[in-house]
């Protein structure tokens, strides 16, 4: 993606073995072989009718070897809105960073989860990504530059970076299942394919002792993108808490005030 390699991680947020981490029994593997599913946006596959929307708020933690320090903090926020008439998903993900305030805004069909328009701004750029049928028209514009314009052209129907948690979230996820997405990455200017698995059925321990039920999701990257891993829940259908990783860095997502 062109975007920088931090902020890139900072989309689906990141836990470290530093982060509170689920707790589970045991490890908990298929009683067969699982089959994977190939979900394309639009695929049946998905219920987006299960997402609602909300409000997130998390703290960020980045981890380089063995140093880890606070990175700032993250608000994602879902609602539904509708473009010219068109009803639509609105995914709004703020990094408040060091390194600058980033917005990222994703428009997606609330049928398909097709990716409509993404644009990530912030002091030093621009980025307009803009979906049709068969390509992605990606616009960069510099602070105080003239923009560049690529096209990309599309073989299968991915999904966006910053919104796969909404297409992770409404998969039908349960013990052993397995699936391949395809998701446009701007960085690598192609789609990138993820094999996501459902490693434990699992919950994450809240300051209160709660014990949130969650699907741990297990993923990695054909190439050019991080792996990651995800918690989704099982209550509210959305990726509670990620860990996404690249040779070097980790960056911890961690909800506040829970």
């Amino acid at each position: 993606m062109l975007r920088p390699a931090l902020l890139l991680l900072t989309a689906l947020g990141i836990a470290t073995l530093t982060a509170p981490m689920p707790d589970t029994s045991a490890p908990q593997r298929p009683r067969t072989p699982a089959l994977s599913d190939t979900v394309e946006a639009g695929s049946p596959a998905l219920d987006p009718a299960v997402l609602r929307p909300y409000e997130l708020r998390r703290e960020l933690t980045m981890t380089r070897g063995d140093t880890a320090r606070p990175f700032g903090r993250q608000s994602e926020v879902l609602t539904a809105d509708t473009v010219e008439g068109r009803p639509v998903l609105l995914h709004v993900v703020t990094f408040d960073t060091p390194n600058a305030l980033t917005v990222d805004s994703s428009w997606v069909d609330p049928a398909t989860l097709s990716p409509i328009r993404m644009q990530s701004s912030n002091k030093f750029r621009v980025l307009d990504l803009e979906f049709g049928a068969s390509t992605v028209r990606a616009t960069t514009t510099p602070a105080g530059g003239a923009p560049t314009t690529s096209e990309h052209p599309l073989a299968v129907r991915p999904f966006e970076w910053n919104m796969l948690p909404l297409a992770l979230s409404s998969l039908p996820l349960r013990p052993g299942y397995a699936a391949q997405l395809p998701v446009f990455s701007d960085r690598a200017g192609r789609v990138v394919w993820y094999a996501v698995r459902v490693a434990a059925d699992t919950f994450l321990t809240r300051a209160s002792g709660y014990r949130s039920p969650m699907w741990q999701l297990v993923a990695r990257a054909d190439s050019g993108g991080p792996d990651a891993q995800w918690w989704v829940s099982q209550r509210h259908h959305f990726v509670d808490q990620a860990l996404v990783s690249e040779p070097g860095v980790a960056m911890l997502y961690a909800r506040e005030g829970l």
